[in-house]
């Protein structure tokens, strides 16, 4: 199969998987079982997308706009698989809709063939991008949890239900867990992360640090959540972590998002 039947074939899957996700705000509200499953077919499909666009241009198919916003929404849907356990519908409706609006972003976008410039040939790229697109969905996971805190307060105490979906958890904790945790996996991903866009950036502009807008609010993004982390030690500041997962969340859209479209940074996306 040539490259073009591929591209073709990995775009009708796109539009499946926008449609499985579609009705997977009607499944939501359903029971654990059926929304998991729901979810399980749609991220089935999304990454057999990722597959075929990878098969077609020989590497890993983050090149464009419309990939880069297909793939965020994937390692969002994963995160609010791994906490499918969460009942509390609100979460997951947060989640769920940030990883939803941008798989719509992603259909404003060209879809055709689309191969990568020299600088992203290398193994770091590889490394940097998704890894650091998984962050920032545990990072969206910490802003759904602190929504529940601010809208729902009768689900701030410790008995509010949450859970991984492993039944080895602790079947209940608190908003405030799910954001710390989302804190704690996005900043600790997101360091190895910076490690690797470094060495990328050494072999692709030969240098290690930029004063290029994405590489300073990606700076600025990990000297925040590396504060959020550590707030337990100065308990003046314990109460304002929903807060903080609410401000981070726009920090990290105005990395991601922003040096693109507002600000000019070498790492925009074409």
């Amino acid at each position: 199969m040539d490259a073009k039947s591929l591209i073709n074939l990995s775009i009708l899957c796109y539009w499946l998987s926008f449609g499985i996700f579609t009705a997977y705000w009607y499944f939501n509200l359903t029971d654990r079982r059926t929304r998991s499953t729901v979810l399980a077919v749609g991220l089935g499909v999304q990454l057999l997308a990722v597959l075929l666009r990878a098969m077609a241009i020989e590497y890993l198919p983050l090149t464009n706009k419309f990939e880069s916003f297909f793939g965020f929404s994937i390692t969002v849907f994963i995160v609010l698989y791994i906490y499918r356990g969460v009942e509390v519908p609100l979460y997951r409706t947060v989640l769920f809709g940030v990883g939803y609006i941008f798989l719509v972003a992603a259909a404003f976008w060209p879809k055709d063939l689309s191969y990568p410039p020299p600088l992203m040939l290398t193994i770091w790229y590889v490394l940097h991008v998704p890894l650091s697109f998984m962050c920032y969905a545990f990072w969206t996971s910490s802003l759904a949890a602190a929504t529940v805190y601010f809208l729902q307060p009768e689900l701030r105490g410790g008995s509010s239900p949450a859970g991984t979906g492993n039944t080895s958890d602790p079947p209940r904790e608190d908003m405030i867990a799910l954001i710390d945790k989302g804190f704690l996996y996005g900043m600790l991903g997101f360091s190895i992360s910076m490690l690797f866009g470094g060495l990328w950036g050494y072999v692709a502009w030969g240098s290690y640090f930029l004063w290029d807008a994405k590489v300073v609010w990606s700076v600025i993004v990990w000297l925040f959540y590396s504060t959020c982390i550590h707030v337990d030690h100065w308990p003046a500041l314990r109460p304002y972590k929903p807060h903080m997962a609410v401000a981070g969340f726009i920090i990290m859209m105005m990395t991601y998002v922003g040096t693109s479209f507002l600000i000019s940074s070498t790492h925009s996306f074409g």
